[in-house]
């Protein structure tokens, strides 16, 4: 027995080798081509394959499976250097090969060579399509998604990636289109009136497609400042100073009575006293905070204590809640540079206070403090001495990776 080096041509266009034995059979080739083309993402099958023999392509799995591909009587004699030609199984065009069969072939080889072009969403979702075939015919409109055609459809899942350029390309389809507040303080045209150093903003555009824009709730003195007479990583920021500065969304029903929350601060705090908080709803809750020298969260009844000490650099904080979960750490994570940190760690050493089951009835969020708790009218506390580069808000419980991806994307552009 001896072995035989074969090229081929795979499905996904890549061209690489195989070494057989030569009383392998022909049809057994596709296995070995599998696990060449397809050794990591693991969806192709050998169904998804027709081969012929490129210098006689009238030897085919169909004709020859079971021959040897070895030289001699009654074999295919094949030898070193044969490419292999692959293609789309087209065997039973009219039975079991039907355009069902074929549409989600066609998703398993562009997956497999989205994921070989280094490429992070290759994982897909048929149904996020706006329609998939019943055999033969167009289905029912059984597509799940009831608000329109997702983004990135049908590569709506992410796996991890270390410089991520854009909020978009860091999470899934069904993260972005909950994403309800982007505030980028780098981006100088989401400014009213236009960045000025030192000058008082009147409002921070938001970059989501919800158009939840900020202002500061009270008269002029309580504008926060654009800065940008000393860069971080080369871009301007907000300023807060601690007295009375604020942000507040409204109208922002998307803040009200959810059990799933995602928020993100690119964010320095001058000051390491207690009592300050980078944002909350005017309820007090959904809030990152100082108390007792280390950083806290407060959200829906429970609290969440790190044994992460406060200071006056920048920093990434990812706070997550998922108040269906059946443990306070799953119901409530909060990572402070994450980046750093394994997939999933949570900064929240102890908890206190019983979850509620949702986020509470709230008309908006604050930035630079937090609610006195109760309407509008109690206003605004817990201000915070600070510097804001950039805040994410989805009312949607990201995957871990799609934290850490997030956590990636703001460390890299903020240098922190």
């Amino acid at each position: 027995m001896a072995n035989i080096t074969l090229n081929y041509r795979g499905l996904t266009g890549k061209r690489g080798t195989i070494t057989a034995a030569d009383t392998a059979t022909f049809v057994s080739l596709i296995t070995l081509i599998i696990a060449d083309e397809d050794p990591t993402v693991g969806v192709l099958t050998n169904s998804d394959y027709d081969i012929a023999l490129e210098r006689d392509t009238s030897i085919t799995d169909v004709a020859n499976g079971s021959d040897p591909i070895a030289a001699g009587a009654g074999n295919l004699g094949l030898v070193n250097g044969d490419t292999i030609i692959c293609i789309d199984d087209k065997k039973n065009l009219l039975t079991t090969n039907t355009k069902e069969v074929r549409q989600l072939r066609k998703l398993r080889i562009a997956s497999v060579k989205r994921y070989a072009e280094g490429k992070a969403n290759y994982t897909y979702d048929a149904t996020s399509l706006p329609d998939t075939y019943n055999d033969n015919l167009p289905g029912a409109d059984d597509n799940p998604n009831t608000g329109g055609l997702l983004p990135k459809r049908p590569w709506i899942s992410v796996s991890e990636i270390a410089t991520p350029l854009t909020p978009s390309e860091a999470v899934g389809s069904n993260a972005i289109v909950n994403l309800q507040v982007w505030y980028d303080a780098a981006d100088t045209e989401q400014y009213v009136p236009s960045a000025t150093d030192e000058t008082g903003i009147t409002q921070l555009k938001d970059k989501s497609a919800f158009a939840h824009n900020a202002n500061p709730l009270g008269g002029a003195t309580v504008r926060p400042s654009y800065e940008d007479t000393t860069l971080q990583n080369g871009y301007g920021y907000v300023e807060f100073d601690g007295v009375n500065d604020n942000f507040y969304i409204n109208p922002f029903p998307q803040i009200s009575e959810q059990n799933t929350y995602t928020i993100f601060f690119a964010a320095k705090l001058n000051d390491t006293a207690d009592g300050q908080a980078l944002g909350g709803v005017n309820q007090g809750g959904l809030s990152i905070r100082t108390a007792g020298g280390v950083f806290t969260t407060g959200t829906a009844g429970l609290t969440g204590t790190t044994a992460v000490s406060v200071d006056t650099d920048w920093h990434v904080f990812a706070m997550r809640i998922d108040l269906g979960q059946g443990t306070d750490a799953a119901r409530s994570l909060l990572r402070i540079d994450g980046h750093n940190k394994s997939t999933g760690a949570n900064d929240i050493s102890s908890y206190s206070g019983t979850a509620d089951a949702t986020t509470g009835t709230n008309d908006g969020y604050f930035l630079g403090c937090r609610g006195a708790g109760g309407s509008d009218s109690a206003g605004p506390t817990a201000y915070a001495a600070m510097y804001m580069g950039e805040v994410l808000m989805f009312n949607y419980a990201l995957t871990d990776i799609e934290v850490k991806n997030i956590e990636n994307y703001l460390s890299n552009k903020w240098d922190i």
